[in-house]
């Protein structure tokens, strides 16, 4: 398993164009992919998932993916929160 430290960078944080890139993006990988916050674990190959984590813009999330190709995801997850998902 690789456990990431991600800051949410983007303006607006985790809304639906971003929930939509973040699933796409990362839904090509056979590996999983959760956020914890709180406690409570978010999948963020679905839509739903990335929505319902609600992280805000200067937050630190924790990323967990295990599976496979979870060094590939993870650099790929790694590039769009680097890159503010394409946005400000």
């Amino acid at each position: 398993m690789v456990v990431k430290e991600l800051q949410v960078m983007n303006e607006l944080g985790f809304h639906a164009r971003v929930a939509c890139k973040i699933a796409r993006s990362i839904g090509e990988f056979g590996s999983s992919v959760n956020l914890v916050k709180n406690g409570k674990k978010y999948d963020l190959k679905s839509v739903t998932g990335v929505m319902m984590s609600a992280a805000k813009n200067g937050e630190i999330v924790t990323v967990e993916i295990e599976g496979d190709d979870e060094e590939s995801t993870a650099a790929a997850l790694e590039k769009l929160f680097a890159d503010k998902f394409g946005e400000r």
